[in-house]
């Protein structure tokens, strides 16, 4: 545990990822000059995808910090490789300037001018607040992450518990004004889409379906981590059955804030909030909300419901990434509907979901292939290593 890890990517692995990645671009470029709205719709979904699973890696570091967990120490390394991800979903988010005209109402000044609701939210809907905002919420996520992996990284040298401290109240903060911009950031990036409507869970709703996926991922980089046996022996079961558990409740909250934002719609049946569902749950786009919540909650629940299942990899490698597909379809959900008059899945859906992939497959092994498989100096870490449930 004195070296770093040796994990590392095949030449074929690489050129698969490169191919898909390549493919995922050139998918986007293609689009934006044949179908725009379709290009920027798929853009903002991936880019709000990698996002998630970045965001994801950060906040489990920062939960286990403040709540004092120990078993999760052994796999720390695997949530801050997450982390590294966030970044580039600034990178592939930030081009949504380029593109807004082509999905935000509320970007063109002549349909502002003659709105009335949107002239009344203008003052927080507008191409240079939307940006500012961006940046202010990436900027707070980076660089408050990289300063509580610091002190993490800093434990490996000195074993100083002054460092865990450190990044204990750090971590504090981040979970606090984050967890925070999050909730705002769903509001600015999605909801926004149909600026007439709104609902006071939809960040939380986001929340939920982030904190799902960024679980599957980390279940499935688990899995194959102890496969490739660069963290055989460090980490066992124990650990893949604790983060199921997570699953498990988690996409049962997911179900839960689901159910409740259009019970409270369908309840008080005003037009202005109703109109979001009937374009989801009506007609053409039906079969997805059928679809959506058998991936992202009756299958999983089904198939984590049991200990056993908990504890088998091909198990939770079913049920995680089925999870991680229902996340795209719960995103396109959201997106999509308000430009399309049916739901398109053609080769540029396909192609950039699979380049939004390879791009995090890619720097995860990177980020992870840089630091040492576990932390060292840890209190907790034999806490961890001897994990048993």
């Amino acid at each position: 545990m004195n070296e770093k890890n040796t994990i590392q990517l095949t030449n074929r692995q690489k050129l698969w990822l490169k191919l898909f990645m390549g493919l995922g671009a050139l998918a986007f470029l293609v689009g934006v000059f044949t179908d725009p709205t379709r290009a920027w719709s798929n853009l903002l979904l991936n880019g709000y995808f990698l996002t998630g699973i970045g965001f994801c890696g950060m906040m489990m570091v920062a939960i286990h910090y403040v709540s004092n967990a120990g078993w999760d120490v052994a796999i720390r390394r695997v949530s801050e490789a997450m982390f590294s991800v966030l970044p580039f979903g600034f990178v592939v988010m930030a081009l949504l300037y380029f593109g807004m005209h082509d999905i935000y109402e509320w970007s063109h000044e002549d349909v502002v001018a003659n709105d009335p609701i949107l002239l009344g939210k203008s003052a927080w809907l507008n191409p240079l607040g939307f940006m500012i905002r961006m940046v202010v919420y990436f900027v707070f996520w980076i660089w408050v992450g990289r300063k509580i992996i610091s002190k993490s990284h800093a434990m490996d040298l000195d074993g100083n518990p002054a460092h865990t401290k450190s990044a204990t109240g750090l971590s504090a903060f981040w979970l606090y004004i984050g967890g925070i911009m999050f909730i705002f950031s769903s509001f600015d990036w999605i909801m926004s889409l149909e600026p007439h409507w709104y609902s006071t869970i939809f960040g939380l709703y986001n929340f939920s379906g982030m904190f799902t996926s960024g679980l599957a991922f980390t279940i499935i980089a688990l899995i194959f981590l102890r496969r490739t046996g660069v963290m055989k022996g460090l980490v066992k079961i124990d650990h893949l059955f604790e983060l199921s558990r997570y699953l498990f409740g988690f996409v049962t909250f997911w179900v839960y804030i689901w159910f409740s934002q259009h019970m409270l719609i369908w309840y008080a049946n005003i037009p202005e909030e109703t109109v979001y569902y009937i374009k989801r749950h009506v007609g053409v786009f039906a079969s997805l909300t059928v679809v959506n919540i058998l991936l992202n909650w009756f299958i999983p629940f089904a198939i984590l419901l049991f200990r056993k299942t908990k504890r088998n990899e091909k198990s939770l490698l079913i049920a995680a990434s089925l999870v991680l597909v229902g996340r795209w379809v719960d995103l396109y959900m959201m997106i999509f509907p308000p430009h399309l008059e049916s739901p398109v899945f053609g080769l540029m859906e396909i192609a950039m979901f699979a380049g939004a992939l390879s791009l995090t497959v890619w720097v995860f092994v990177k980020a992870f292939a840089k630091e040492k498989a576990v932390p060292e100096n840890e209190p907790f870490l034999q806490e961890s290593l001897q994990l048993h449930t």
